[in-house]
């Protein structure tokens, strides 16, 4: 005998109540994203398999002199960072009684709930890199590539050239301290061949409680710090990364953000998945959301940060 479809039945109430909830978690979960630094500092990346290896930032030569044959360069191999991708889930149940009652108000914050849950853990993962950044051990449990943290003075030149470089300081946040540490990109950070890397750092990331203070930076028209009427070298240099999530009060970064974009990553191997079953025996229908995300960086030359 053919099914009846166009009848909605009482035992299946959850499948009824789940366009509903899947509208809400959407909405909530893209508003969340929208305000995420996560985009703005790591690339966004699909992944496939179980694991995933990156390389560092190998450089040319120059050009040689053109004798009637080509001389054929090869950038070296330098540290390969590899990435995992643990799984993440949660989920929620609501009772057929609250359907029956219309009790929306309690069954819409629900979806509502998981979806700022899954952009927070997303978040999270993202602001770990930069919370870990001047520790040895990196967050997720392993070091940069290289064996050192993002922001270290003993940054090798390469696997085979022992020879460091530093991309770490303790200067305190101020309009002085941005300029110091934006020539540091252009003359002090080399690439493996001892080659200018020439580095621009055109984002200021920083805590809550700096926020002020960088505003002031890079929108007051007049030299800041001074009583001069001088013009303000910073006026909309820098583009400004403000994130809640930093541990610190007094740390901050400086980014290239181009460079960043090409070795700072945000890899989906499951990008979150809403889903919804019923439990028949207990007249109870479930939500989850399941995925598998990391994020990470494969080459410290894009940052340089202050302890404080």
């Amino acid at each position: 005998m053919a099914v009846d479809r166009s009848m909605a039945l009482s035992e299946n109430w959850g499948d009824l109540l789940d366009p509903r909830f899947s509208k809400i978690y959407d909405t909530e979960y893209k508003e969340r994203i929208n305000g995420s630094m996560v985009p703005m500092l790591f690339n966004g990346m699909p992944a496939s398999g179980s694991f995933y290896i990156v390389g560092g930032m190998g450089g040319f030569s120059d050009l040689q002199d053109f004798a009637g044959s080509i001389t054929y360069d090869a950038p070296s191999q330098l540290y390969d960072t590899t990435f995992t991708f643990p799984e993440k889930a949660l989920g929620f149940k609501v009772e057929r009684k609250l359907k029956d009652d219309e009790l929306f108000g309690k069954m819409d914050g629900k979806p509502r709930g998981l979806a700022i849950s899954v952009a927070r853990t997303e978040e999270k993962l993202g602001a770990e890199i930069w919370n870990g950044s001047f520790t040895t051990i990196h967050p997720t449990g392993h070091a940069g590539g290289d064996g050192v943290a993002l922001c270290s003075s003993s940054h090798p030149y390469s696997p085979d050239d022992s020879t460091t470089q530093d991309n770490s300081g303790t200067t305190p946040f101020s309009a002085s301290a941005v300029e110091a540490t934006r020539r540091i990109g252009f003359t002090s950070i080399l690439t493996d061949r001892g080659e200018l890397a020439e580095v621009n750092y055109d984002t200021i990331l920083i805590p809550v409680a700096l926020e002020e203070d960088a505003w002031e930076i890079i929108n007051s028209k007049g030299k800041v710090e001074t009583a001069n009427n001088n013009a303000n070298f910073h006026y909309g240099r820098y583009k400004l990364a403000v994130w809640a999530r930093l541990a610190s009060a007094t740390s901050w970064w400086m980014i290239d953000s181009v460079l960043a974009k090409n070795f700072f990553y945000s890899f989906s191997r499951v990008a979150p998945e809403f889903e919804q079953d019923r439990d028949f025996d207990t007249k109870v229908s479930k939500w989850s959301v399941y995925m598998r995300k990391t994020c990470g960086y494969a080459e410290w030359r894009p940052v340089y940060g202050h302890v404080v």
